[in-house]
């Protein structure tokens, strides 16, 4: 689609800043920021109309990076105007902009809309979650801060026994051991929920089955998985998703005379990488296969990172795979 209007938007918690210009014009933007409710919404809407002659919301390019809770309420307005929203990864824009020196919400907002003018014919326009996908994601994130708060309370006690102060930690243990035991069992009972919820929507519990099997892949990987690729529906490419995670590796070099050790980059969803990292330990220990590559990778010299990095990447393959053949992984013998 030929989009006549390009708007760029930077989310925050209680404001975002827009953006815009017509696609035959970039030169001439248009920049203004807006509480983030309704009300500015619907003033976004107002200036857009007054700023630009002949703005219509169905020849426009809303583009946003994904911000979680931040963008959920302005994405639930532009479903009801049916507005084309592209929801991009900010480690896309990231790559394509490159660092800049200066930074400012106006900046940042008109970064994304020439990101999204420079690559509007690759534009994956936004589809609401599923209701039980949106349920998921948020029983997910709560245990994730569950976890987080566990951490919190047990990390100084462990830290004190590391230390040789056993009595001082068992003290401290014994006057939270109530919260830790709560903290246990609520984190059941929310995994439970995510899977009741699984069992609501036949696709995402076939899929979820279907990544599972592959070995080194868990309850956590799996249900992240979903989420932010929302049911497989919005990437389902080893190498793009591989990307979006941060472990498939990029050449490090410069002209003819600079050549280094492949890296990852470092813009990444480091939620799924630490995720897969689990995963890839798991898994060199769980499946003959893999266990036989690592130690002969490690045998040939490779470092131990860089072999369980191909470790992580070789299981996005296999999860992939699995989607795509719409068959559970069988585990080979190495």
């Amino acid at each position: 689609m030929n989009y006549q209007f390009i708007i760029g938007m930077d989310i925050s918690k209680h404001s975002f800043d827009v953006a815009m210009f017509s696609a035959n014009n970039a030169e001439n933007v248009y920049h203004k920021s807006f509480t983030n409710d309704e009300s500015g919404f619907n003033e976004l809407l107002k200036f857009a109309n007054e700023a630009v002659t002949g703005f219509n919301v169905a020849e426009s390019l809303f583009c946003m990076e994904a911000t979680g809770l931040y963008c959920n309420a302005l994405l639930d307005f532009f479903k009801n105007q049916q507005a084309n929203v592209w929801v991009e990864n900010p480690v896309q824009i990231k790559r394509s902009t490159g660092i800049k020196r200066g930074k400012t919400d106006k900046v940042d907002s008109i970064s994304i809309a020439k990101y999204a003018l420079k690559n509007a014919e690759l534009a994956r326009l936004w589809k609401p979650s599923s209701v039980v996908l949106e349920k998921i994601k948020n029983l997910a994130t709560l245990r994730e801060r569950m976890v987080i708060t566990q951490k919190r309370l047990l990390v100084p006690i462990e830290e004190l026994r590391s230390a040789g102060q056993v009595k001082m930690a068992d003290l401290l243990y014994k006057a939270i051991k109530k919260s830790i035991n709560a903290i246990e069992s609520d984190l059941k009972n929310i995994e439970v929920k995510i899977m009741e919820c699984l069992k609501e929507d036949s696709s995402l519990s076939h899929l979820f089955l279907l990544i599972t099997s592959v070995v080194g892949i868990g309850f956590v990987t799996a249900i992240n998985l979903l989420i932010h690729t929302q049911g497989f529906n919005t990437m389902c490419d080893s190498r793009k998703l591989a990307c979006y995670c941060g472990v498939a590796p990029f050449p490090h070099q410069s002209g003819i005379s600079i050549k280094g050790k492949t890296r990852v980059s470092n813009m990444a969803n480091k939620k799924l990488k630490t995720n897969l990292h689990l995963a890839a330990l798991t898994a060199i220990k769980c499946d003959p296969e893999l266990k036989a590559y690592y130690e002969r990778k490690v045998l040939e010299g490779k470092s131990k990172m860089s072999v369980i990095n191909a470790v992580r990447f070789k299981l996005l393959a296999r999860v992939v795979a699995v989607v795509n053949k719409n068959e559970e992984y069988v585990k080979k013998v190495a």
